[in-house]
């Protein structure tokens, strides 16, 4: 029956559980979902957001997030909690200039712009 219905089967108890007690009443009846509580409450989720859209860039990786959520506002929670909420759920992109080397001569760099040829496709 659950495969037929696309559902687990400990659903498909508690739907007949819920129907025997209290009639099809009880099991079309909307309920919150008895599922656990996020690890980063949503007041939370708001401040780093508001952290997250201020101009100069504050976190360049999300350990700093995960740093920053346990020290600021005593929210402890995973890397993959962390990563998944800035980059997925508040869309954020933490923007970090790729590594230059020391060593680079700006002189040689300018020269080499000037005189490459640009292509466009």
């Amino acid at each position: 029956m659950a495969k037929i219905l696309g559902k687990h089967r400990g659903t498909v108890h508690r739907w007949l559980a819920d129907y025997r007690e209290g009639g099809i009443e009880t099991v079309v009846e909307f309920g919150t979902s008895s599922g656990r509580k996020r690890a980063i409450p949503d007041w939370a989720v708001s401040s780093l957001k508001k952290q997250l859209e201020e101009p100069e860039g504050r976190f360049q990786r999300y350990t700093q997030i995960q740093h920053w959520l346990d020290i600021t506002l005593g929210v402890q929670a995973e890397y993959a909690t962390v990563h998944h909420l800035a980059r997925y759920r508040l869309k954020a992109k933490l923007k970090v200039p790729r590594p230059r080397n020391r060593k680079q001569d700006e002189e040689k760099l300018e020269a080499f712009k000037k005189t490459s040829v640009m292509t466009c496709n």
